[in-house]
């Protein structure tokens, strides 16, 4: 057998993998998929395209092997299947087995998203769309549903008068006077139409740019008519004199932007009008309009005003969001019921809880949280913005190895806040600043900005098409860009004075509510320390007592100048640890090593005795005195305060 030479190209090499699972029999099994479906999911992931893609290049295929499956009725391949098709078709079964194995196990760099989509696909799932709204229910939009078709209407620049009737019928009138109206049932519809609407609006723009660039003033310009008045049709190439089909050719290929794969899908545009569902020629301002009414099935004599409605529903990610997780919620009924969606939890904030360790920062949160649902990171000096957001990743499927969408806690908690709009999610972010906290939010630092409710100001495109793949197929999280949910809270903790910390810059820290939590001697652990005095005798002091002494011992020295953040907090120590035989080791050691590293150690160690940590641990196991003498009266003091309130006696050892 010939040695396996690999396409050079990811767009052939997909093209290869499709023309095997278009052969007889169970090809997506020889790969190592459970089922067809798995099958494209896996591939759309190794080259970045949507999962439908791979069906609709697999089913291109069919018609032209020996598949029983009825494919796509086309009497030739489209162009963008040629060269593999023409390269490959005849080779033995085995081979392309092997040679697909090898293409999926090669990491292939995911293209850009496609400016221009499928608007047969489009017109397809829009009717899909279509047909779940029932057409007997009564459908009754809350009054904040109506506030937001009414506000995005008007941001189109209409020059309409705009209200609600009734709380079911929107009544529009124009500046001559003129009044429509449209009922409330047929709000579902102009969202259905969404995927169309997008993709029209994607081919107006390149139908813009085409004009410019050929050196018209616009394609409706009287220069601009006597070509796109002849679009489209089947023969606009002999329509159109041959000059002009040069250049518009020569445009479609170098300037407008465009892949191969939506080169082809323009000039398709340009001719096939059932592809496209454009009826009215390009030179008319309204073609986009009536093309989306076609879609929507709205009849000529009642259609006016639904394609305008329809594209300012599109543009909102918002009004999607709303009608998917309501219509994903109501499947069983097959019903969409606005009303529901309207109950959104506001009051997300980003809050940054910060103080002295040990003063209650963690279980603040936790009482804060209670039992809703909560994802838990900690922030470390190696974390990176794809540990946090989400990246590729590899896993194991029968043997094969394929690349998938890994999600980060911050991903996890923004798909959970987006699904459950009624339910407050929580992003709790431990040790804020032992990593570069900017850094590790990169893009997602401008999603910080929020209103008033608490929603954010901003959108932020999908880092990567694997991202958006991954958020779109959550339930409830069909969104165009991503965005900050009013019922998502972030919370983060953080200590800015201890050791080895990443400093927080204004721009980034001036995004968070910040509550500082001072010392607070009258909580804590119950439970009491043991010393040796300067005697040798075992003395107890109650916990909360030990704390409040030992931070005033040290901020009122005048050798020290100690921020009250570096201080022992009143939970440093849990009630376990405080088991009157010693002094918690951890305390110690923080006072040691951590508070005292740079700092007189004989402030409150006895220093004559003690010149390492290890000599510490070893007069604290013989019982011998480890504190200095300043230290030592101070607490004994209180100590025999203590002697005499619980046993109304002096400890003789004073």
């Amino acid at each position: 057998m010939a040695e396996l030479v690999l396409p050079g190209d990811p767009k052939t090499a997909m093209n290869v993998v499709c023309l095997y699972l278009a052969q007889s029999g169970e090809p997506h099994s020889d790969l190592g998929f459970d089922t067809q479906s798995a099958a494209f999911e896996a591939i759309s992931t190794v080259f970045g395209v949507p999962k439908r893609t791979v069906q609709n290049e697999r089913d291109s295929y069919d018609k032209f092997t020996d598949s029983d499956r009825a494919g796509w009725n086309k009497d030739e391949l489209p162009p963008r299947l040629r060269s593999a098709f023409d390269q490959f078709q005849g080779t033995e079964r085995s081979e392309l087995l092997l040679l697909s194995k090898s293409i999926l196990e090669k990491e292939w760099n995911p293209k850009l998203p496609e400016i221009l989509p499928d608007l047969e696909e489009c017109q397809n799932l829009s009717r899909e769309r279509a047909a779940k709204i029932p057409l007997d229910q009564e459908y009754v939009p809350s009054k904040d549903v109506w506030d937001l078709v009414v506000g995005l209407y008007k941001a189109t620049g209409t020059t309409d008068k705009v209200e609600v009737v009734g709380g079911t019928t929107l009544v529009l009138t124009t500046p001559k006077q003129n009044f429509l109206t449209i009922s409330a049932q047929e709000i579902p519809r102009c969202w259905a139409v969404r995927p169309y609407v997008l993709g029209i609006l994607a081919y107006e723009k390149k139908v813009d740019e085409l004009a410019k660039a050929i050196g018209l003033p616009s394609r409706s310009s009287a220069e601009g008519k006597a070509i796109f008045k002849k679009l489209p049709s089947p023969a606009w190439e002999t329509e159109i004199d041959s000059s002009t089909v040069v250049a518009l050719k020569q445009v479609i290929k170098d300037e407008l932007g465009l892949s191969e794969i939506e080169q082809n899908r323009f000039l398709q545009f340009l001719s096939d009008t059932n592809w496209s569902g454009v009826s009215k020629t390009l030179e008319r301002s309204d073609w986009p309009i009536t093309a989306i009414q076609g879609v929507g099935d709205w009849l000529a004599v009642a259609s006016a005003r639904r394609g305008e409605l329809s594209v300012a529903l599109a543009k909102s990610s918002e009004f999607e969001s709303l009608m998917t997780s309501a219509s994903q919620r109501d499947a069983a009924t097959a019903s969409i019921k606005l009303e529901s969606t309207a109950v959104h939890v506001t009051g997300g904030e980003n809050a940054i809880f910060y103080g002295a360790p040990g003063t209650g920062k963690s279980n603040l949160v936790n009482r804060k949280i209670a039992d809703a649902v909560a994802f838990r990171t900690v922030f470390h000096p190696d974390l990176q913005n794809s540990d946090f957001f989400g990246c590729l990743k590899p896993r194991m499927k029968n043997d094969n190895v394929h690349y998938e969408f890994a999600p980060g806690p911050f991903m996890r908690a923004l798909a959970a806040a987006n699904k459950t709009p009624a339910e407050p999610v929580y992003l709790v972010i431990e040790e804020l600043n032992r990593a570069a906290a900017a850094a590790v939010f990169g893009d997602l630092f401008l999603l910080l900005d929020r209103d008033d409710d608490g929603r954010g100001e901003y959108d932020v495109s999908f880092p990567s098409p694997e991202s958006e793949e991954w958020f779109r197929a959550e339930p409830g999280c069909s969104v165009a860009e991503l965005r900050l949910p009013s019922n998502l809270y972030i919370y983060a903790t953080m200590n800015s004075a201890d050791q080895g910390v990443y400093p927080i810059d204004t721009a980034f820290r001036r995004r968070w509510r910040q509550e500082y939590l001072p010392l607070d001697y009258s909580a804590g652990p119950d439970g009491e320390i043991a010393y040796s005095d300067a005697s040798g005798k075992l003395r107890t002091l109650a916990w909360r007592d030990f704390v409040k002494l030992m931070n005033e011992h040290l901020t009122e020295s005048k050798n020290l100048d100690i921020a009250e953040d570096r201080l022992l907090g009143q939970w440093f120590v849990k009630a376990k640890e405080l088991n009157e035989e010693s002094i918690p080791e951890k305390v110690l050691l923080y006072l040691w090593d951590d508070l005292l590293r740079h700092e007189d150690k004989g402030l409150v160690f006895d220093i004559s005795s003690i010149s390492t940590y290890g000599a510490l641990k070893i007069e604290m196991a013989e019982g011998r005195r480890v504190l200095s003498d300043s230290l030592l009266a101070t607490l004994n003091a209180a100590s025999e305060i203590e002697a005499v309130e619980e046993n109304g006696v002096v400890d003789d050892a004073s």
